[in-house]
């Protein structure tokens, strides 16, 4: 017996007095309501109403009953209430997963307006390039700078993101540039490890529509893309990092790009959540938000002066649609 229905039943028809009327605001028949009441009396071994062919009343144990049942049930009309207005305005705790230097340029600066258009969600920042597991580790959301995601996550793909190959202009000047990516075979070049895996970062290039990975060495090796930059600034060693992690620099002349004509596209910026049959209304809305915002936002795309990567663009773009 489906105990809460039953009360439910039960309390709507002592409120109307009769099963007919009980039975219109519950969308059953007043057979439906009647037997009902009939298998409730029966579970509880308790009659509830008097019934006559022209009313029907509470009985004293029913009086009682209802009197004891309608704190409980007021509370849970309240509960459902409550869940209900929440998906109109969402609300909560929001957990979102953030690469370091992604998230503190282009995430961060967003939140303000963000929050004052959901002023109910309060949220946390797991900030790291140790990429955590969104199930295991309880995130609603996250941010992922890569490939595609596994297919345990919904991504909604945000640009294709250039990898360029940068180098102070002191070290250029003392080693001289390459011209084909294999020329880096004689650079020192600065490797980023996975602070997760433990493995290094291929190096990727495009030559004739084909993948080329590519593996380098040198002195330095570090598991913090902020610190794969500085050293490349120190002049230090080559890097090859993604173009809106140094735009700046090279818009300043503290780095300096070689092997445009070799520019790889292959990786992209997602944001992405824990494939499930309802998503929380915080999580709808903090993707749907930052997707307006960041979609194919120019200094993700990083098109540097004087390279022109929008035919590459455009064929990733129909791989997408």
């Amino acid at each position: 017996m489906d105990t809460l229905k039953a009360l439910m039943v039960f309390m709507t028809t002592a409120e109307n007095g009769s099963f007919s009327d009980a039975a219109r605001k519950l969308g059953v028949s007043p057979a439906a309501v009647s037997q009902s009441i009939a298998r409730l009396e029966q579970e509880l071994e308790v009659r509830l109403f008097n019934r006559t062919t022209r009313q029907l009343t509470l009985t004293e144990d029913g009086r009682r009953f209802y009197s004891q049942c309608r704190g409980p049930v007021n509370n849970l009309d309240s509960a459902i209430n409550q869940l209900k207005a929440s998906r109109d305005e969402p609300a909560g705790h929001l957990r979102i997963s953030l690469p370091n230097a992604f998230g503190r340029r282009f995430i961060l600066p967003l939140m303000e307006e963000f929050c004052s258009r959901y002023p109910k969600i309060r949220v946390f920042f797991g900030m790291g390039d140790h990429f955590s597991d969104l199930i295991e580790d309880g995130y609603d959301v996250g941010v992922r700078v890569g490939m595609m995601p596994d297919s345990r996550m919904v991504a909604r793909h945000l640009a294709h993101i250039p990898q360029y190959v940068v180098a102070a202009p002191e070290y250029w000047e003392a080693h001289g540039k390459p011209h084909i990516p294999e020329d880096l075979s004689s650079h020192d070049c600065i490797n980023f490890q996975f602070p997760t895996s433990g493995r290094l970062y291929k190096w990727e290039f495009e030559r004739d529509g084909e993948r080329i990975p590519l593996e380098v060495g040198g002195t330095y090796t570090a598991n913090d893309v902020d610190g794969v930059r500085e050293l490349a600034r120190l002049g230090l060693g080559v890097a090859q990092l993604p173009g809106h992690e140094i735009l700046n620099d090279v818009r300043t002349g503290k780095l300096q790009v070689v092997l445009t004509d070799f520019v790889s596209m292959e990786r992209s910026i997602y944001i992405c959540f824990p494939h499930r049959d309802h998503i929380a209304p915080r999580t709808r809305v903090f993707v749907d938000f930052v997707v307006e915002k960041l979609l194919d936002h120019p200094d993700i795309i990083a098109e540097l002066p004087g390279v022109d990567l929008s035919q590459k663009r455009e064929v990733l773009r129909q791989t997408i649609l």
